[in-house]
């Protein structure tokens, strides 16, 4: 999709940025409240992953003022991911110029490898990527701050990616703490043919059952992460009660995980479900079991950093 031209003072660029885009999972996620605006008020400690969606941004023209024409590829096509101005790409190119009073003829190639309506945050760690190729290409040198300020606005997982690693996330998600720093373990990634929406999940989640209830001691996580993972690890999901009920695939799935790895659950509102196990853990079979029964399965190591630059 491309937006109305702005004729005057034009200045081709032609360069292009490309960035790879991690995945994330949720190493705890409990809902402390709903606000009064709707949204819910969280403590999650958020893992990037190195499983990576990779994003290339060309700056074709600079000019000052007016909207940006925006043009969208993503690979594969044909799936659920959008091409157009409702992909968070697109809308991350748009406020990226809107807040900073730069435009241009942008356009964005998005490969898509970290699968979609997961609760892995792809489509947010693409948007990140996207501002910080804008904020390379048109020269801005924004900081990380207002990055993340840009991202908070599109969507409460965006502002993470933007330095990654491991974070406490409070208030929406938006309020990040950076943690400990992950640095060994395999993340077995399980994802079945379900989508799911996040709107949907929290709607379903029946407060009153999680105001008593006893909360997850964030002290205690931050040492533990030095020695992650293990089967202390206190985090859980609080979503797997509104997702699990109603899902029979992934409360198999999450029970199965945990039978078999240190610390697994669900990965934000799902579809994705996740395992953590040892660096020596031998998972050929089971890998060879989930892919048999037709699902989304990757291996992979932590991410210590967010979308990063590949060249220039």
């Amino acid at each position: 999709m491309t937006e109305t031209r702005f004729n005057q003072g034009r200045r081709a660029v032609n360069r292009s940025v490309a960035l790879r885009a991690p995945a994330k999972v949720n190493l705890h996620l409990e809902v402390l409240r709903q606000r009064h605006d709707g949204y819910h008020e969280i403590e999650t400690v958020l893992q990037a992953v190195a499983l990576y969606d990779r994003v290339r941004v060309t700056l074709h023209e600079e000019y000052q003022g007016g909207e940006p024409e925006i043009s969208l590829e993503v690979e594969p096509g044909g799936g659920s991911v959008p091409d157009d101005h409702d992909n968070l790409c697109w809308q991350a190119a748009r406020a990226f110029c809107r807040a900073t009073g730069r435009s241009g003829r942008i356009e964005i190639h998005l490969e898509k490898k970290i699968p979609a309506a997961a609760g892995l945050g792809g489509g947010s760690s693409d948007a990140a990527a996207v501002l910080v190729a804008c904020d390379r290409l048109f020269a801005t040198a924004l900081d990380t701050t207002e990055l993340e300020s840009m991202g908070a606005v599109l969507g409460a997982d965006v502002p993470f990616f933007v330095k990654g690693g491991t974070a406490l996330g409070r208030g929406i998600g938006t309020v990040l703490t950076p943690l400990p720093t992950v640095r060994s373990g395999q993340f077995l990634i399980v994802k079945p043919a379900i989508e799911l929406k996040t709107s949907d999940i929290y709607g379903k989640l029946k407060m009153g059952l999680t105001v008593n209830s006893a909360k997850a001691n964030i002290r205690v996580m931050r040492s533990l992460l030095a020695r992650f993972p293990q089967k202390a690890w206190p985090g859980f999901n609080r979503l797997e009660d509104a997702v699990l009920p109603g899902t029979p695939v992934l409360q198999r799935l999450v029970l199965q995980m945990r039978e078999e790895a240190p610390v697994a659950m669900l990965s934000g509102s799902g579809s994705a479900v996740f395992g953590v196990f040892a660096e020596d853990r031998d998972l050929t079979e089971l890998i060879g079991e989930f892919a048999a029964a037709g699902l989304f399965v990757e291996v992979v190591g932590p991410h210590a950093a967010g979308v990063e630059i590949t060249d220039d």
